[in-house]
């Protein structure tokens, strides 16, 4: 009976410690990505040589407000210029829009297959706000390539904020 003690004490034993060092790694993992609570999202800059309609830039402020207060565990976004909250770490988003093509509903309705689509590419970048640490840099994109009558360029837009909050909540929440 001895004989069998030990192999089995030694296998208890690694399936413990390998158990606990997997549920250590999980809480600190989920503690690190929900430091940052609050979001201070700033306008985007356009590259030169872009030709982005002014009221677009806009859209793809709001968009992006929107779509970051959806994220589950985000307390509250701010825009730039607001105030922040003190004591609090906040992740400040900075981009530039680096591409627009303007696309047209006409062909995307009437040819389909990607044809006249609309893409709007951007590079964005996520800091922390107190310290300016880079956390995350990424290369997203907006496309409007089919939709009820074509879709709208606009859908671009949404598109674009859509994967940025898409970046931010998968590195952070």
């Amino acid at each position: 009976m001895r004989p069998w003690f030990f192999p089995i004490a030694v296998v208890a034993s690694v399936i413990f410690a390998f158990t606990a060092s997997a549920a250590a790694q999980k809480t600190s993992g989920s503690a690190g990505e929900k430091k940052y609570q609050y979001v201070q999202a700033n306008r985007f800059d356009l590259q030169q040589g872009v030709d982005l309609p002014p009221d677009y830039l806009l859209t793809i402020d709001e968009d992006l407000i929107k779509e970051l207060g959806k994220i589950k565990g985000m307390k509250q976004v701010l825009r730039e210029g607001e105030p922040l909250p003190q004591g609090e770490p906040v992740l400040l988003v900075t981009g530039t829009i680096t591409k627009y093509k303007k696309g047209n509903q006409a062909t995307r309705y009437l040819v389909g297959f990607g044809a006249g689509s609309t893409v709007i590419d951007a590079h964005f970048k996520c800091y922390d706000a107190a310290t300016k640490e880079l956390l995350l840099e990424s290369d997203v994109d907006g496309k409007v390539i089919m939709g009820l009558m074509g879709g709208k360029s606009e859908g671009a837009n949404n598109g674009l904020a859509k994967e940025i909050a898409k970046d931010i909540k998968k590195k952070f929440f």
